[in-house]
């Protein structure tokens, strides 16, 4: 995640059209309470194995999956993912 203080910028939805348009490779990674946004589920955009500015956050996962673009797979966080991690969706 982020340092505290970064500028992210929070959205309602990620776009699928702008996605592609804007990375090479977008990946989505689900965060359950992360240092920089305790309590919150947060969605955050990557690019290739960069993390971006570009968030989605929520109270619930259920209304954060809302959020997730068409077309994005669901991934179950893997055993060896850090303990904050939820899901990615690619």
């Amino acid at each position: 995640m982020r340092e505290e203080g970064s500028k992210d910028r929070i959205i309602a939805a990620f776009d699928a059209r702008k996605l592609a348009s804007s990375t090479s490779f977008p990946v989505i990674c689900v965060y359950d309470g992360p240092t920089d946004y305790p309590g919150r589920y947060i969605a955050r955009l990557w690019d290739m194995g960069k993390p971006t500015h570009i968030i989605a956050q929520a109270d619930t996962l259920e209304e954060l999956r809302l959020a997730k673009p068409n077309g994005m797979i669901v991934l179950p966080r893997s055993r060896g993912d850090d303990p904050i991690i939820v899901e990615t969706w690619i």
